[in-house]
């Protein structure tokens, strides 16, 4: 295990820079400001509960393994909900107030890479539909 006192911040970025985020996307993402999410991260200050709990659902693993009480990231790795929650979240993020999943078993089963694809996507089309816009001048 590690020192615990540099641990909790040293996931923080581990886990912030495995989903390739800037430490602002994070924060946005949390609802706190870029530089407190930077304190967190560099271990100038200790989160509360509520927070500490916000960061283990965002990226998805155990408040344990974010304190440094283990170095297993989740207890269930086959958690069926974790897919759709996630996806829920990037719909939310792009506004999306509708959406329907045909077949939502399939939806369950996708893994971390395939949730970053959607995000992707979603970016890519949302840079697109604002670079069209651009051109007509709206």
């Amino acid at each position: 295990m590690e020192k615990k006192n540099d641990v909790f911040g040293k996931r923080l970025k581990e886990l912030r820079n495995n989903k390739g985020e800037k430490q602002e996307q994070t924060a946005d993402s949390i609802g706190i400001s870029r530089a407190r999410y930077s304190h967190y991260e560099n271990n100038h200050v200790e989160p509360d509960m509520d927070l500490i709990r916000k960061f283990a659902d965002y990226f998805r693993v155990d408040t344990d393994y974010l304190l440094g009480r283990t170095n297993t990231p989740r207890k269930n790795n086959n958690d069926e909900s974790d897919s759709l929650a996630e996806i829920k979240k990037i719909v939310e993020d792009y506004g999306i107030e509708d959406i329907f999943f045909h077949n939502i078993e399939d939806w369950k089963n996708l893994t971390d890479e395939d949730i970053k694809e959607i995000k992707n996507h979603f970016k890519y089309i949302t840079h697109k539909a604002k670079e069209r816009k651009a051109k007509r001048g709206d």
